[in-house]
């Protein structure tokens, strides 16, 4: 079994702890309201988790879900020790088919990249149930300097054990990612677009002309053209008066400076033109958008 978790997710340690599986009361059902991460630490832990049984060895890991039932089984006084962490996580984990694989090519959400949408890129880390990660004194590593944090409360430890939370997840997920042989390489045309839109971010206010694009990217300025618009879904030239026009709207709001001192600033030697760009995207004129700015 396997889980998707989005990059997105919210995480919150709530406990975490080295426990000794021979303690009293281990063979007991247990259930909480969070995830469970559970990583042996040393000899062997017999587990069962809802009508599952699993002998897990130093280094294995288990992930259970929020009030699943899990206890020890078969325990006769030789038991191991295993770290264990409880936490919240929103949005939370769902199960995943690993037939799906193929979506994890983060390529299909690629307009993340422009600073003129709004998409929550959501990429999905695949996190295995039942795991044995071939770095395993790493994360024993991480999850020791967890449980230390957490029983040492003091300064940002919450916060501290979040990014360590995240990092152990990382690590078990890239090693699962590796270990699959799964392709989420990324086409050459993409790295050009992202190095494009970056050269676009940083140089919209001046004059950008064909030539300056072609030797920055060291392609043909149609070549460019065909890949912005296939990833972008816009035109370059779209693009940078969207960017013109965002910087506008802010020294409409944020300053006094008049409309023919802001078109000069964003790159519009012509005031004109400049206004008639500015209400084909916004709708409004630019005085008038300044003038129905909320109070």
């Amino acid at each position: 079994m396997y889980y998707s978790l989005s990059r997105l997710s919210v995480l919150d340690v709530k406990w975490a702890d080295l426990f000794d599986a021979n303690q009293e009361g281990f063979a007991n059902d247990h259930y909480n309201p969070y995830y469970e991460l559970i990583l042996v630490a040393e000899g062997t832990v017999h587990l069962q988790a809802g009508d599952s049984r699993m002998t897990l060895q130093t280094g294995e890991s288990v992930l259970l879900k929020p009030w699943e039932t899990h206890s020890g089984w078969g325990t006769d006084g030789r038991e191991g020790k295993f770290y264990w962490v409880q936490f919240s996580c929103e949005p939370g984990l769902d199960e995943f088919a690993l037939s799906r694989a193929a979506e994890l090519n983060i390529v299909h959400a690629e307009r993340t990249e422009l600073r003129t949408v709004d998409i929550r890129h959501e990429d999905q880390l695949i996190v295995p149930r039942l795991f044995r990660i071939q770095q395993r004194y790493k994360l024993l590593g991480l999850f020791e300097n967890l449980v230390e944090t957490m029983n040492r409360p003091e300064g940002y430890f919450r916060f501290h054990a979040t990014l360590l939370l995240a990092e152990m997840l990382r690590l078990i997920a890239d090693d699962f990612l590796e270990r699959s042989h799964l392709d989420t390489a990324f086409p050459i045309s993409y790295i050009t677009f992202r190095n494009l839109v970056n050269d676009l971010n940083n140089s919209y206010l001046t004059d950008i002309s064909k030539e300056t694009l072609e030797r920055a990217a060291n392609r043909k300025y149609e070549y460019l053209c065909q890949v912005f618009k296939r990833y972008a879904g816009t035109s370059i030239s779209h693009y940078i008066q969207q960017l013109r026009i965002q910087r506008a709207k802010h020294l409409l709001h944020n300053t006094a400076k008049s409309v023919q001192e802001i078109a000069k600033d964003v790159g519009y030697a012509d005031p004109f033109y400049f206004s008639r760009i500015f209400k084909k995207i916004e709708g409004v004129s630019p005085q008038r958008f300044r003038e129905e700015r909320p109070t």
